[in-house]
Parts: C-alpha cells; structure tokens; sequence
C-alpha cells in the first residue's frame, strides 16, 4: 500500500522536525501530535515509515489488553494440555515504531498497560496460568484531538516531544493540498516518485545526524540554559529535564554542528515543554521568610477590615479604598450600584474530566469514561464476576481451553463448565454535573473582572453543550447566594441568565459554596451515580461569615473540607484575583481545603501554554 509522501504534506514544519528528532534519537521519548481534525496528523505519522528501517506496528483504537501484550493461544493450548502465549502487539514492536491514532480514544485499561511498558522497557503477561517477560523498547508516535478527548497527565508526560498541527487558511497552501491530493489520488506510485529526491533528502539528513549525534557535546553553560528554561516552566517530576538534555543535544546534530548553544535550547523547549509547563506558584509562595500563623491571622483579619470598608465606600459612591500600587484609577473603581457586565470573548478550554474511579454507572454522554453495567459501550476487559450474563466468549473459551485434554466433551467441539464462564466488563463516557460558583460581589468590578469571569463561564458552558453535560450556576454577591439556575441541560439558558447577573456588594462566598453543595447533595439523592462538579470562579475575597461566630477565612476552610468529604464531587477552583504585591491567595487554599484543581484563568485557556512558549522561542 502506498502511503502519502511525508515530504509532500504541505507546512506542518513543527510536527515534521518532531517526528525527524525522534527518528534520528529514539531515547528522546516519542511525540504527541496534536491538531483538529484533517490537518495531516495521521499522515505525517504513517509517512515516517519511508524515512526508517524501523519497523512500523499499528495500535488500533479498539484494541484489547490482550491484543496488546499477549494472552493465551488457544488452538495450541488445546492440542498440548497446557497454557501456551500468543505474543501480542508490542512484543513484534520491539525495535520498531508503534502509530497510535486518537490514542485519547483508547480504553482506559489498555492505555495503562501501554504507559507501564513504556516505563518499564518491559512486557509482562501474567494471565491464565502463563508468566513471561520480554524487553520492549519502541518509539512512541501517538496523535490526539484535545478539543475532542483527553490522555491523562501521566501518560502524557511519558512522550518527549509535543506538536501541533498548524489550521492551513491561506488559499495558495489550499489550492496546493488540493493539487497533491488529487495527483496522488490519480496515481499514488507515480507521485510518490517525483516526491522521492525530496524523500531521500530527508533520510540523508537522519543518517548524518544519527552518525554525529554521539559526538555532539553539552557545555556546562547550555546545562545551565536547560535549567533556566525548566525552572520558568515548573514541570512535575525530572522526565522534562531528561528530554531536554537529549533533545538539545539531537537539535544540534540535525543542524550538523557538535557543539549545542542557547538556540537549540529554545528550540527544544519548543517540543518538550508545551505539555509539561505550568505556572510557577504566586509570588507571596516564593518568598523565603513565611510570615507565621499569628502574622497570616493578623493579615486576614485586616483584609476583612479593608473589605468592610470598602463596602461602607461604596454606600457613600467614593470608590474603593485600594493602595495606588495596584494601578487602579478613580474613575474604574467600582461602585455599590449593581451592574451588569458584558459578557467577555469566549475560548477553547482546556479538556477535563473526573478522576478514575471503580464505580459502575449508566447514562450517556461525552465527558468522562466510566465502567458499565449495561450491555452497551466498548468491551475492555474480562471479569469473573457475574453481573449481567454479558458473556465473554473469547474469555471463556481461553479460560477451559488446557482442561479439554481431560474434560469428557461428548458430541461438542469445546468443553465449558460453570467456573470459565466470563463476563465482559464495558466502558462508555458518560456526562457530567458543572455546578458554577460564580462571584458577583463588587470587587469583580474591579477593572472589569467580571467581563473575563463571564467569558470563562460561557467558554466553560459552551464546553458543557458539546460534552453533554448538566449544568447548573449559583452566583453569590452582596449579603447571600442564590441558584439562578437548577440543573438542567439547556446551555443557552445558561448564557441568558449569564448577561444578567449584575455586580456589587459584599463578597459572601461561603454562603455560595454551602448553596452549591447543597444543590449537588439533593441531585445525588436522586441519582447516586450522577458525576458532580463544583467549578469556583472568583477573585477569593470573601468577607461574609454564615455564622456570625466565626471568621470568614476559617468557616471558608471549613466548607472546603466538608466538600472534599464527599468523594463524588471533583472540585475546580479558577482564580482570577489580579497579579501584583496585594495578593491574599485565598482561592489557592480554599482549593487545597477542597481536595480540588486550582488554577488561573489563563490556565484553562486550551492555547495558553502553547503559546507561552511560542513566544519564548520567538525572543
């Protein structure tokens, strides 16, 4: 079968020199190819077969546990009496290239195996009375739709490199892809040929970068850069700083030089950071000398102060009482007179999903996967448990197979008894609950910040609409909370009563949260197996205590950790406080009281990372 010339897909330059890096130094650990729909991903990936010697295997997206790692055969079984492995798909991979296409789509299950193998350099089958363990080490090239699905953050650490594809709108690049496509389609050998000088051009800077990758030195002040680098970007554990080390040192190699440099640096942090990098933590957290326990009370009881006298400003139309350093003006401080604020631009959101768990649920819908009971939805592995007589009968038939030497089978061709019966066990995605604690008080309005907050909700309710999901929205402002809107799954609803939440008041924010969670407790007593999320957004300010006995900061924490009790419920906590030397830092710990993600509102923008480091690279 003739494939389309990896040297004749129009641009993609940033996911070609990927896929060359890897194939010139496999150590670097693989690429995550990521893009839209119809952007030359899979082509790209199964165009690199012409440019190696390097066996190429094919992960199907439906593939089994068994398929991957191997399992019992069971015609030689049955001949020999005894448990015999067949091999599975990484076994033959050794050595090779594995093509994994929407690897987001693999089952759960399956996508673990991969990530132990990958870690391991190892295979190991332990199933149906066989124990075998092989070396397998294989360069990992995988593609993705983050827009449409998610790998969890684990798995995606283990590739080296990311890209993305480029969305081609110019109507000369668009005129070409069709050109080629059609010329190919005419006859795909004959194009192929007069793509091959190119081709060959290609393979000819791999093999003279694989023959001067050994010599290329890293000097101790290239190692310095690669630290700089992975300290602005604060990735979790070391597996970045190993990438990097031996991506600077293939980058130098592919510019034919054995000495690397600081531009090699930037463009290897290009590929290795993206899907690492995160914010670094805020500034107050960086500083040597913590205030103590006695010092942070004092703090919070004057912030408390400093709200409650903004609030008596603002019944007087005088304006906030905020220092100047936080470069506010007269005339954009808010007001007591509750204002409605535009609704800000909306933007692609980072994809999330709840944790793994091992409860059985039905439903329907495109969040997140869950193990089923129903008969519906994709078979991912066998269970010995008797649930639904959903027979397995691959299973079972493996699982009598070494006793068919011994078994009576009288005029049936396999003997099966009671104890191989085995069931499948299904996995579906099934939709969410996005409970919204929106902040409405009157330091939202505060240069505006309600606009971005609006944004982030639409962003995040257009999210919902696409994944199927119920929402509901709880907006707190003022002396209380109220649910502006119950459960249900009508997004458009949810936008209307949006462009009318006005802003002002007091910032009761624990009165929202304690009305959030009383409207998920009553949604789980209907359905015990709904999947709840509570996603806060708010500047953290509160101020207004339920209970008039305590402090606000303390009930606030309290509340957090009443949630987090609740192991349905994952929580999202999106700060928007703005930067700079006032910063309390309270939406950080209420989602440390809460057991949930934090974050800042750029960091649910899908293109943020990406783009930061795009931008590093531009310098």
């Amino acid at each position: 079968m003739n494939l389309f010339p990896f040297s004749a897909v129009v641009g993609q330059e940033d996911v070609k020199e990927a896929i060359i890096l890897n194939l010139i130094n496999p150590a670097i650990g693989g690429v995550l190819i990521d893009g839209e729909c119809g952007t030359g991903k899979s082509t790209l990936a199964r165009g690199a077969v012409a440019l190696t010697q390097m066996s190429f295997c094919n992960l199907p997206v439906n593939c089994t546990e068994d398929r991957l790692i191997g399992s019992i055969d069971i015609e030689k079984t049955m001949i020999s009496g005894k448990a015999v492995l067949e091999k599975g798909l990484l076994h033959q991979a050794n050595g090779g290239i594995v093509f994994a296409d929407d690897i987001d789509l693999l089952p759960e299950n399956v996508a673990d195996l991969l990530q132990i193998v990958m870690s391991s350099s190892e295979v190991q089958v332990e199933r149906d009375g066989i124990s075998d363990s092989s070396e397998c080490r294989f360069l990992l090239i995988a593609t993705m739709n983050s827009q449409l699905g998610q790998i969890r953050k684990s798995l995606v650490d283990h590739f080296g490199l990311y890209a993305k594809t480029a969305i081609i709108n110019s109507p000369q690049q668009r005129l070409e892809i069709l050109h080629r496509r059609q010329a190919f389609d005419d006859t795909s050998s004959g194009f192929s040929g007069n793509w091959q000088k190119q081709t060959d051009a290609i393979i000819q800077i791999i093999e003279k970068s694989k023959e001067l990758l050994p010599q290329v030195v890293i000097s101790e002040q290239v190692l310095q850069a690669i630290v700089d680098k992975l300290e602005q970007a604060c990735p979790e554990g070391h597996r970045a700083d190993l990438a990097m080390y031996q991506t600077v040192r293939t980058v130098a190699a592919f510019h034919g030089r054995t000495e690397t440099n600081a531009d090699d640096v930037d463009e290897a942090a290009y590929f290795v950071l993206p899907h690492r990098a995160k914010n670094p933590a805020p500034p107050q957290e960086e500083q040597e000398d913590q205030p103590d326990e006695q010092e942070q009370e004092q703090d919070e009881q004057e912030h408390q102060d400093d709200s409650d006298s903004q609030d008596q400003d603002q019944e007087q139309s005088t304006g906030s009482d905020r220092s100047p350093s936080e470069g506010q003006s007269q005339s954009n401080r808010y007001r007591s007179v509750p204002k409605a604020f535009a609704v800000g631009d909306p933007f692609r959101v980072v994809p999330f999903a709840h944790k793994k768990d091992r409860k059985y649920r039905n439903g329907w819908g495109r969040r997140t996967q869950t193990k089923t009971e129903s008969t519906s939805g994709r078979y991912i592995y066998p269970t010995i448990q008797r649930r639904n007589n959903d027979l397995a009968l691959d299973a079972t038939i493996r699982a009598a197979a070494p006793y068919q030497r011994i078994r009576p089978r009288g005029q049936t061709a396999i003997s099966i008894r009671t104890e191989d019966i085995r069931e499948k066990v299904r996995q579906k995605k099934v939709s969410n609950l996005l409970m919204f604690v929106v902040d409405a008080s009157g330091s939202m309005g505060a240069m505006e910040r309600m606009v971005e907050a609006k944004g982030a909700v639409l962003s995040l309710l257009k999210d919902a609409y696409v994944k199927r999901d119920k929402i509901a929205m709880v907006t707190f402002g003022g002396t209380d909370a109220q649910v502006v809107l119950p459960p249900t799954r009508s997004a458009e609803r949810g936008y209307r009563l949006l462009q009318q939440v006005k802003t002002g008041g007091k910032t009761p924010l624990n009165a929202g949260i304690s009305k959030a969670l009383m409207v998920i407790q009553s949604q789980l007593r209907q359905q015990p197996e709904l999947m709840p999320m509570m996603i806060v957004i708010t500047d953290g300010k509160g101020n207004v205590s339920i209970d008039s006995s305590k402090k606000p900061m303390q009930e606030l924490l309290e509340i957090g950790e009443k949630v987090s009790k609740i192991s349905q419920i994952e929580t999202m906590v999106i700060d928007i406080e703005p930067g700079g030397f006032m910063r309390f830092g309270i939406a950080q710990k209420l989602a440390a009281a809460m057991g949930g993600r934090y974050c800042k509102l750029d960091q649910i923008k899908s293109q943020s990372i990406v783009d930061a480091v795009k931008k590093e690279r531009m310098r």
